[in-house]
């Protein structure tokens, strides 16, 4: 026996303004409160989380800015999604909710840049010959014909108050590089800069390296305080008393 089909105005959705939800059950209109009598909850824990989240989706919006192309992190389920799993090893940096400081971009030591199948580059900083260096364990045969060698540099500033990241990325190829120890390394004064950090992908194709940040830059560790903690987590109302 087939379904009566409901008559008349029919709506699935809120209307916030007046609290109420409708629905349709066996083909009548149902409605109920859209509002919840359980307190918005704030633990520790989930402060933290929140706060994590919130400034890895502002990082992510600079990386994107980087490339024509979309950052190269495996799609589970998406690439941004991934990005975030990464993020999770990075420190957590508190800021409030209002004021220069609430957008802020802080350059982490071991932010991800790429996630994928090719060997990791091991990369740390350095010196040659006295000039700063980033120093890579790539060897020159490692690469071959048509592979990119992408150099992310994570460039720390304060606009307006408001610390940002900027991030560009350069190709590069092995004529760019010379041999220190065997590897392939990168020699430039630039590189002794305490406000910045680079990653170097390895590309092939539609593969990469998984790479992350190496960097001196300590800008940010004024913002994984317990000061810092407390001061943000009031600019939002506070905490809600754990329950034990």
């Amino acid at each position: 026996m087939a379904k009566q089909k409901p008559n008349g105005l029919f709506i699935n959705g809120s209307l916030k303004s007046s609290g109420v939800t409708f629905y349709s059950r066996s083909g009548r209109m149902v409605a109920r409160s859209a509002s919840s009598s359980q307190p918005k909850r704030r633990t520790r824990a989930q402060f933290v989380a929140r706060q994590q989240l919130s400034h890895s989706c502002r990082l992510w919006t600079m990386l994107k800015m980087a490339t024509d192309a979309d950052p190269m992190f495996e799609k589970t389920p998406t690439a941004y999604a991934r990005f975030r799993t990464l993020m999770r090893r990075t420190p957590v940096v508190f800021t409030a909710k209002v004021g220069p400081m609430a957008e802020a971009i802080l350059l982490l030591p071991g932010m991800p840049v790429s996630d994928g199948v090719l060997p990791v580059v091991e990369q740390r900083l350095g010196e040659v010959d006295g000039v700063g260096a980033l120093l890579t364990s790539l060897k020159a045969e490692d690469v071959k014909r048509g592979d990119i060698l992408r150099l992310y540099t994570l460039r720390q500033t304060v606009e307006g108050r408001r610390p940002m990241v900027r991030i560009g990325a350069d190709d590069l190829g092995v004529d760019d590089f010379r041999e220190v120890d065997g590897c392939l390394a990168l020699v430039d004064e630039g590189f002794a800069d305490e406000m910045a950090g680079w990653a170097l992908v390895h590309i092939r194709g539609a593969k990469c390296s998984s790479q992350q940040v190496v960097t001196r830059c300590t800008y940010y560790e004024s913002f994984t305080t317990e000061k810092a903690f407390r001061t943000a987590a009031r600019s939002y109302g506070g905490l809600t008393p754990e329950v034990e």
